[in-house]
């Protein structure tokens, strides 16, 4: 998770001269902001956990402690 926001850090404090050493322009990375991150990446993925988790959670548990026991 450290990944993204270390490198909006880099995108946001590099000089120019680590733009060159490493043969990438800095307007390349334009996307890679905050808010981007926060809506298009961490937003979409918390709502997927909540979702698959209690999705998943909730019916293992049914399928363990809750469905009808065969006599």
């Amino acid at each position: 998770m450290y990944f993204v926001p270390l490198g909006i850090l880099i995108r946001t404090w590099a000089p120019a001269s680590f733009w060159l050493a490493i043969g990438a322009a800095p307007t390349q990375h334009d996307a890679l902001t905050w808010s981007n991150f926060l809506v298009a990446n961490l937003l979409p993925v918390t709502i997927g956990n909540i979702i698959g988790g209690v999705a998943l959670v909730g019916a293992t548990y049914w399928f363990v402690y809750l469905r009808p026991r065969r006599s």
